[in-house]
């Protein structure tokens, strides 16, 4: 099959059965490995502590990766409340907060992201909810503006950051990977890959899908071409890619 020859690099720490690499098979991909960030420890690890020995005092967490969950189970030293209810943009992080202990079952949407999460949150009154939101540096802001906007009362906390693997790393993956096209998740991963195989190779491939807008901003002001998901989501960026490929669909930029 043609659309075999593509192989699409996934820059993220996931195995095949992540989120991305699972969202590119189903559009008939194949994904090559290169992870250009990994995980840190927060650099507010005393708030962090400080929120996790407080969870009793909030009526809701609203967690948007696994990691944020292991962050903020990892810094508590005790069962989570019984009456503390809680939200996962997917279904492995709402797995993981179970796994760590929430009760009642998360509310999770379908499909995975932001947006369709809160869809589902939107009907429930926020005013003056107490809503602690573990955080990743540099992540999206939807959740925490929206439930804002909505009337509650939002904590955030650093749960974990991404830093950029060493160079060498990064560039063995990539020539191993040896791509056609990419999908570029975050600023941060655009500067960061950009800065270790130079924009041109990234401007070489057939296709790069950049997820939301600050990563497109991130790839044009590096002068690489892009198509831009219509929502930023995994599945959303897969078919993204899916069009450029079946429908020959000029970059955005």
């Amino acid at each position: 099959m043609a659309s075999l020859s593509w192989r699409v690099v996934v820059t993220r720490d996931e195995d095949e059965h992540g989120p991305l690499s699972s969202a590119l098979l189903n559009e008939g991909f194949s994904p090559v490995r290169c992870v250009v960030m990994e995980e840190a420890p927060s650099s507010e690890p005393a708030a962090l502590e400080s929120a996790a020995a407080s969870l009793d005092t909030f009526d809701w967490v609203v967690c948007s990766s696994v990691r944020a969950v292991a962050a903020l189970a990892g810094a508590r030293t005790t069962a989570w409340p019984r009456s503390l209810r809680t939200a996962a943009v997917g279904a492995r992080t709402a797995d993981a907060l179970v796994a760590a202990g929430a009760d009642p079952k998360p509310l999770v949407a379908e499909p995975e992201g932001a947006d369709a999460l809160w869809a589902v949150l939107s009907p429930i009154e926020w005013t003056n909810r107490r809503v602690l939101v573990p955080t990743v540096a540099g992540g999206r802001r939807v959740l925490i503006d929206r439930l804002r906007g909505a009337g509650a009362l939002v904590t955030e906390v650093e749960a974990y950051r991404m830093a950029p693997r060493p160079a060498a790393g990064i560039l063995s993956e990539w020539s191993a990977a040896n791509p056609d096209a990419a999908i570029i998740a975050s600023p941060s991963t655009a500067a960061a890959l950009i800065g270790v195989i130079g924009p041109d190779a990234l401007a070489a491939l057939r296709a790069v899908v950049a997820i939301g807008p600050a990563t497109a901003a991130a790839l044009a002001a590096a002068a690489v071409p892009y198509h831009l998901a219509a929502r930023a989501d995994f599945r959303e960026a897969a078919r993204t890619l899916a069009a450029v490929r079946d429908l020959a669909l000029p970059p955005a930029w």
